[in-house]
This record gives C-alpha cells, sequence and structure tokens, in this order.
C-alpha cells in the first residue's frame, strides 16, 4: 500500500539526491460515526486535501488553510495525524503505512497550506 509519489522540482546534476514529495495516495481515514480505519483515496489540490473510496470518486475535501494538524500515536504503535480545519469543530483522523509516508503526506500539507493565496501567518503549525 505505497503511497503515489512524484519527484520534486530543483534537482539537477549538481545535487543527484531527489526529494520524494507527497501529492497523492492512500491513506487510512478514521470514519466519524463507526470510528473504524478506511482506506481512502486522497489528493492535495488548491489548499485542500481531497478524498473519496477511489481516484474518481474523491469528492470530499477537507480545507488545509489554516488547520491545526497534530501528530498522535495509538496505543498500538499506530502512526497517525490529525487535521482540524479552521473554525471547524469536526476532526479528521488520518494515518499512513509508516513513518517515512506519514511524514511526507505531512510535509506534502505544510506545503499545501504555505503555497495557498489564503494562507495566514499560522498556516502551518504542526504539534
Amino acid at each position: 500500500m505505497a503511497l503515489e509519489s512524484a519527484t520534486s522540482n530543483g534537482t539537477d546534476e549538481n545535487h543527484p539526491e531527489e526529494k520524494v514529495e507527497w501529492k497523492e495516495g492512500w491513506l487510512f481515514k478514521k470514519t466519524l460515526y463507526t470510528r473504524r480505519w478506511k482506506l481512502m483515496w486522497f489528493h492535495i489540490r488548491d489548499g485542500l486535501l481531497i478524498y473519496g473510496c477511489n481516484e474518481k470518486s474523491a469528492e470530499k475535501a477537507i480545507n488545509l488553510v489554516g488547520a491545526k494538524v497534530e501528530m498522535l500515536e495509538g496505543d498500538d504503535g499506530a502512526l497517525g495525524w490529525t487535521i482540524t480545519p479552521k473554525d471547524s469543530k469536526r476532526t479528521f483522523m488520518l494515518r499512513a503505512d509508516g513513518a517515512e509516508e506519514q511524514q511526507a503526506c505531512v510535509t506534502a500539507i505544510c506545503e499545501a497550506q504555505l503555497s495557498s493565496e489564503q494562507h495566514s501567518s499560522n498556516a502551518c503549525v504542526v504539534q
């Protein structure tokens, strides 16, 4: 269940190491009512984290602009994080398959917050 990655810009022959950025892929999302982890397709676009059951049905969105992102570690050792959109009472719980994938995704969320035209001064706060 690997996340799909895209290479970043700025790589050339003087810098052979390529930075991998998470832009889209499969993540687990805890459902609102049953509180079970469900595999969902996610991608980032225009300051939104868009998700659905698969690539074609990804229509729901989490606004990342001004959202609070908090890292979690569950009792079972599973990694995860929460996203609470600005001015919202709902908190979304997400997790990736591993620590590296989680870090790539959280970094991409942060970059999406900062690159948004609507970003605020506290746009990328990861706790």
